[in-house]
Order: structure tokens, then sequence, then C-alpha cells
């Protein structure tokens, strides 16, 4: 007959293959509940059916568990449905067993580590253990034999899903009086159980379970493979948490390491002196780098046309005064406005002179519903001459200026109002333009297009190119438009083109004329770098024609000594406070040094390990 096991669902593979380890029979029925923890990993049910068909024996598994029998017989486990009539006592095989023969254990697996914590209790009560294992009971004869049940099938619950076993009452533990218990021999250790059969409602015996399938009869495999296959199956879990284990260790001491050991931050300050000179250099157009003076230089040019408007300051000196009036300029011309500078001239019909007072921009021609409508602008106007008889009603005027031309006739005026306050007699009050007003209004537009010429240098040049806005070279183009002296106004605008030039020079090629200079005058030598080289010119003569450019400049330039941070750091490995001194006597170009430990509260020596020495050269 089979050897049934029943099992918990908290039951643990080990356990299960324990109790197929330890049993004496080949073949082996498991009687395993729903949801259970071996039904829900193939990987335990191949481990059940590698170490059954390593023992040689077979293995069924009994169980309500559909998925679970599906994944059984995917690994290869032979499965069949529980029994309803599994609730049902059944009869245990009874055998004796001498009082000293010791309880036979599976080799290399211990009584605590197979089944569940459930599994083996405590004695009860009435001396029959959780296991069904009659602790009290002797056999008839009194020989001191013990009687050890085997197989025992306890009292089913009433729900059949947990499937867990009770004790069977001591009165029910009985041998069956078809087998007798038998006296035991050295050479059995087991009697054969026999097949539970119980009567069920109709009087007929039915088994509890369907008869297993015949299989082939295999001698055990000795004691020494089971002990090795048992070492097989916890060895993979036991040297996987001894490797992460040792990775932790391994991993929690070099940060340790790393966070702990002493590391060494030196800060060095060169040696620094600073010097500066006033020189003069020769700038000239299309020369080479030669001597240390001479640089190369460049003419810039440009051309602008630039207005300003000057009041006036004069007095009136006439016999008499000026008429004046209001006028409307009209542009038939073009579509382009047209610009008229302060003192244009205005002829009337009658052939009189009158001349704007400030300068007016007039619109160009519109087109308005298909009607093409002239530009216009109202404006100021002051008679040429004093007198009365520039007292003119309206009237229409030409622009002397334009005659000839094809704006002629198309640009004109019209009085808006009559002309009044001519006068053969002086008038008190009324100002007229200078030779200061015009001299002021010249220098005015002078210097409007110096900045602008200045500008236009600063955005247009390279980042290193420089000049000098004391010798740009600025002149007059053409006669400027402006009023004469004695023009009754009270402002005028004067026009003119200017044009410019300019030397440009590339400060870098300075710069290094600079330190040479430096270096010869104060013995400095290479190993001292050239930092911070600064320029305040002071102006200087330029001839455009020759094409020279002579200019003085006050230099200051700043020299650092050059640190060798890869020797500094292997002079201090291992040094301690005492032995700094000495070093830095072997290194002149530092100024200045300080040395801090990590972490606090070492004693003061710098580490061996060069890694774990940093130097920084800071500014001077």
């Amino acid at each position: 007959m089979p050897q049934t096991f029943y099992t918990t669902q908290d039951e643990e593979i080990l356990s299960i293959v324990g109790r197929l380890r330890s049993s004496e029979l080949l073949e082996n029925i498991f009687v395993i509940p729903k949801r259970a923890l071996v039904l829900q990993s193939i990987v335990n049910l191949r481990m059940l059916a590698r170490e059954a068909e390593k023992a040689g024996k077979q293995v069924v598994i009994v169980t309500q568990d559909e998925n679970g029998r599906r994944l059984a017989e995917k690994a290869g486990i032979e499965t069949r449905p529980y029994s309803e009539e599994a609730s049902r006592e059944t009869e245990p095989v009874i055998r004796e067993v001498p009082a000293d023969e010791p309880v036979l254990h599976h080799p290399g697996i211990s009584a605590d580590s197979i089944g569940s914590s459930g599994f083996f209790s405590t004695p009860s009560d009435n001396g029959v253990s959780a296991s069904g294992i009659d602790r009290n009971v002797t056999s008839p004869a009194g020989n001191g034999m013990r009687l050890r049940i085997r197989n025992a099938s306890p009292v089913r619950q009433p729900s059949l899903s947990s499937m867990r076993q009770t004790e069977p009452e001591v009165s029910s533990v009985r041998p069956r009086s078809s087998m007798p218990v038998q006296a035991p021999q050295e050479t059995t250790r087991v009697a054969a159980p026999l097949r539970n059969e119980i009567p069920d409602s109709s009087g007929r015996l039915s088994r509890v379970f369907a008869p297993p399938k015949p299989v082939e009869r295999r001698q055990p495999e000795p004691v020494r493979a089971k002990r090795e296959s048992h070492t097989l199956v916890g060895g993979k879990g036991k040297s996987w948490f001894a490797g992460f284990v040792v990775i932790s260790v391994l991993f929690l001491v070099g940060t340790g390491a790393f966070i702990f050991l002493p590391k060494a931050e030196i800060s060095v300050v060169p040696m620094s002196v600073s010097q500066d000179i006033g020189m003069e250099f020769d700038g000239r157009t299309g020369a080479t780098a030669e001597g240390e003076r001479v640089v190369p230089v460049r003419i810039v040019e440009k051309e602008e046309t630039v207005t300003v408007t000057g009041e006036t300051s004069g007095s009136s000196s006439g016999n008499g005064s000026k008429a004046s009036g209001k006028i409307l300029i009209y542009n038939e011309y073009g579509s382009d406005s047209q610009q008229l500078v302060a003192t244009t001239r205005f002829q009337s019909a009658d052939g009189k002179i009158f001349r704007l007072s400030k300068g007016v921009t007039v619109p160009g021609v519109t087109e308005r519903n298909g009607q093409r409508e002239p530009g216009v602008v109202e404006a100021d106007v002051v008679a040429d001459g004093s007198g009365s008889e520039y007292n003119i009603g309206t009237t229409n005027f030409s622009i002397p200026g334009f005659s000839g031309s094809a704006k002629a006739g198309k640009i004109y005026a019209k009085s808006k109002s009559s002309m009044s306050g001519g006068s053969s007699v002086g008038q008190s009050g009324a100002t007229s333009v200078s030779a200061a007003d015009l001299e002021k209004a010249k220098g005015d537009a002078t210097e409007t297009f110096r900045r602008s010429f200045s500008d236009t240098l600063s955005r247009d040049l390279a980042q290193n190119e420089r000049f000098i806005p004391e010798t740009f070279d600025i002149a007059v183009v053409g006669n400027p438009s402006a009023p004469g002296v004695g023009s009754v106004a009270s402002s005028f605008e004067y026009k003119a083109t200017f044009h410019a030039k300019a030397f440009v020079f590339s400060e870098d090629e300075l710069k290094d004329r600079a330190v040479a200079v430096l270096r010869k005058k104060s013995s400095i030598d290479d190993d001292f770098e050239a930092r911070d080289v600064t320029f305040r010119y002071e102006g200087g003569t330029a001839d455009y024609q020759a094409g020279t450019f002579r200019f003085k400049a006050n230099v200051n330039a700043l020299f650092v000594a050059s640190i060798d941070v890869g020797a500094l750091r292997e002079d201090f490995l291992g040094k301690k406070a005492d032995e700094i001194k000495p070093i830095l006597e072997k290194h002149p170009e530092v100024k200045n040094i300080e040395i801090e430990l990590k972490p606090k509260g070492f004693s003061f020596a710098v580490p061996k390990d060069r890694k774990r020495v940093t130097v920084t050269v800071m500014q001077p």
C-alpha cells in the first residue's frame, strides 16, 4: 500500500521533501489543501519530482486545487482529485518499536527544518500527539516495547479547504483484527501498511483513493547520495545569501574608507609682483612688428551729414523791423517727402524774398479716392529785409533754390495770412543770427558727428582693436547750410556734411611689446606669467597723409609665478606639520599655503596617497 502524507497550507517544500526522504515505501501520496504554498510555484513541484526520481519513488498529489494540479502535471507529478469520503476517519497501521530504538532522521535534514510550525505539537492530555504518535501505550506483552503509529490519518475537519490534521482519540488507536501486532524483529523496520477501507452507507467498502498505478520497483539510493542531493537543494540559497553578505560588507567598508579616511586640500597663493611704465608707441600703416615700440595700424574713414538747431543771440541794429507771417508749403513733385532747412528762401510774385525761420519736412503726394493730393505743411517765414514794403497780402511763393530743376513749380507755397510787422523804424527786442551763433552751431554739429563716429567704431571693430578719439581727423565737406549773419530770427538750423579718419591698432600687439619692456626693466624671468595688462592712453599725434601715428600710454601689468602642481603635491605627501616649512623653502614661487585635513580630528599629516591630496592655486 502507498504511504499517505497530509500537509498544511503554509508547509514549505523542504518539509515535504523531508517527508518523502523519510518514507520507507516506494509509493507516496501527498494530500495538499487548496491555495497551499507548494502548489503556487512550479519550481517547488519540479524540485519534489526530481527528489522522487533520485530516490526511485512514486509521488501522487491529491488536491482540490485545479491550478495546482495543472502545475504539478506540468512538473511531471501524477495528480488525483480529492474524494469526499476522505472526511471519514481512516485507521492507522501500528507496529511495535523497541523502547531503546532511536528515531531515525534523514541525514542532512533536521527535525526543525521539516514541516511547518503546526505539524508537530506538544502531547495532548490523553497522551497522543498531533502527529499521531502515542507515547504512553505499551505492547500487551509488557516487555517495554512502545507502539509507533505510522501513516495515521487524522479526523477531517468540516472545512475541506483547510485539511488540518486533528488528534485521534486513544480509543481509536487499535490494531486490526486481521493483522495483530507482531513482536519487533531486527530485520523488519516497518510492517507493510494496509490500504484504508471504510464502509459507506450501503454497507459496501469504498476506497478513499483510486488505486495507484503500478510502478517499477527500484531500490532506494544509498544514504550518502540522499545527503548529497539535500546539500544541492539548499546550497544555492545559502551561497546567494553569503555572497550578498560579502558584497554588502565590502560596500560598507569602501564607503567608510572613502568618507572617513583622511584627505588633504592644499590651497596655494603664488608669488606676484605689479609693474607699471609709461611708453610711447609708433604706429605705421602697412608695417610689420619691428622693434619693441613699433606697432602696425590701419586707417578707418566715415562720412555723414549732420543737422543741428541753434538759438540766435544777436540784436537787430537796423533802422527798421522785418515783416513776418505764416505760409503753407505744398509738395506735388512725388510721394517722397521734401526736407527744407532754416533760412530756405521763398520769393513772392512781386519778387520779395522771405526766409524760413525753422527747418520743415514737406510730406509727399498721396492718393485718396483716386485723386492725387499734394503734401502740405505750415511754416513761419521772415522777410529778408526791413521796411514796410514787405507788409504784403496773401500771395503765392516759389523756391529760387529749385529753379531750373524738375521740382521747380512742383514744390511751392501760399500765404496763410498777410505779412506784417515790417517798418522803417527800429524794433526793440528783435534778435538776429550772429557770427558766434554760427560758430557754436558748427561746433555742436562737429561734436555730434564725433560721437556718432566713435560709436560706429566701437560697434564695428574687433574686440581687441582700439582707437584714440582725440586723434580723429574731422573735416567739413562743401559749404554748410546756415542763415547769414544779421538774419532776424529766434532760432535757425545748421546743416553740414563731415568726413572723418581714425587710426586703429591691436591692443594685443601693444601688450606683447609692453610686457617685454617691463620684463627687461624689472629683471622678471619667464617663470612669471603676465596677467591683467591694462593701458591708459594719453593722446597722440596723427599724420594721415604719411600714415604714421605716435601716441603715449601708461601700462600696468601683474606678474604671477608659475606653480608646478604635480611636483608640489609629491613634496607634501606624508609630511607632518614640522616638515612643511623646509618644503616651502624649496619653493620660492609660493607666497602662502594653507592645508586642510578632512575629516577633522585626525593627527596632522598629509596622506601618502596622491589621489587623496588636492592642490588648488588661488588668485594672488
